[in-house]
């Protein structure tokens, strides 16, 4: 098993986040789940009971550009896509009811989302279990082992699970190619809140963690991340109180270092899913 610290140092001033809304996104996004952006498209992912299927967004169009079948997958429950120089990855991890033994991501080529047709063959697959899972009975909402957030480092993959018990977060780890692993737990968070999407910057070493309270959405903001160590300089969380009652569920840090954040369509509220950037004062 690994150790890790996760002990910030002292605070900087902290800084002041807010959302902008930029689009309200096509309703074949109502339920989006995951987004990530390449070669001027925002590729999405929808959750459970949608197609297993990839969306590239043109957010200047604010329409779907492409629809990509994956082949010989299913959408069990779809909820977070990251990438890395030569891949898509989806995280098929959601784990609702504690009771899943079929846990995966699916790798894609990225050279592949620019070949013609409208369908899109895996490069691989990865199948895992919790090391400290033994105890598979149904529990909605009540389980420690739902999961909607990864992201993906040059060596492994870091999940980090949607703990609906405690509000934290446990992150596990697991190597970046296909096989069948045993996610291994190397640390946890207090996050005071249900974790939906993760994004991380190679480049800033920043690492931002998305969620909500339920009724507030919220990121944690993690400078200077340090991958093999999973240390940092500073953590900060920022509250959207202006928002409340959306369920914001994808994260994505842009080339140029934009936070992008989406939501998924509320019935209840009658709130359309919709596109964010995050603004800095």
């Amino acid at each position: 098993m690994l150790a890790f610290s996760c002990i910030p140092r002292e605070d900087p001033p902290e800084k002041y986040y807010y959302l902008e809304e930029i689009n309200i996104l096509p309703q074949v996004l109502s339920e989006n789940s995951g987004l990530t952006g390449n070669e001027g498209l925002i590729w999405y992912i929808n959750d459970s009971g949608n197609e297993p299927e990839l969306y590239g967004y043109s957010r200047e169009q604010n329409t779907v550009e492409r629809t990509l079948v994956v082949n010989g997958v299913s959408n069990v429950d779809w909820e977070d896509i990251a990438q890395n120089e030569e891949h898509l990855f989806i995280g098929d991890f959601g784990n609702n009811s504690g009771t899943r033994t079929d846990l995966k991501i699916i790798l894609i080529s990225k050279s592949d989302l620019q070949a013609p047709g409208d369908t899109i063959e895996p490069y691989g697959l990865i199948t895992f279990h919790y090391e400290d899972q033994s105890d598979f009975t149904s529990s909605p909402e009540n389980t420690p082992f739902d999961c909607e957030a990864f992201i993906v480092t040059p060596d492994l993959i870091f999940v980090f699970t949607k703990d609906w018990v405690t509000l934290k977060t446990k992150i596990y780890s697991m190597p970046v190619v296909p096989g069948d692993y045993t996610a291994e737990s190397v640390d946890q968070w207090n996050v005071d809140g249900l974790v939906t999407s993760a994004a991380w910057s190679s480049q800033s070493n920043l690492l931002i963690l998305l969620g909500y309270t339920p009724v507030v959405p919220f990121i944690w903001i993690y400078s200077g991340f340090d991958e093999n160590t999973l240390s940092f300089e500073n953590a900060q969380r920022a509250n959207f109180e202006n928002f409340i009652g959306t369920q914001t569920e994808g994260i994505s840090i842009t080339e140029n270092g934009t936070i992008v954040v989406s939501s998924e369509a509320n019935i209840t509220l009658s709130a359309p899913a919709r596109l964010f950037i995050v603004r800095e004062e």
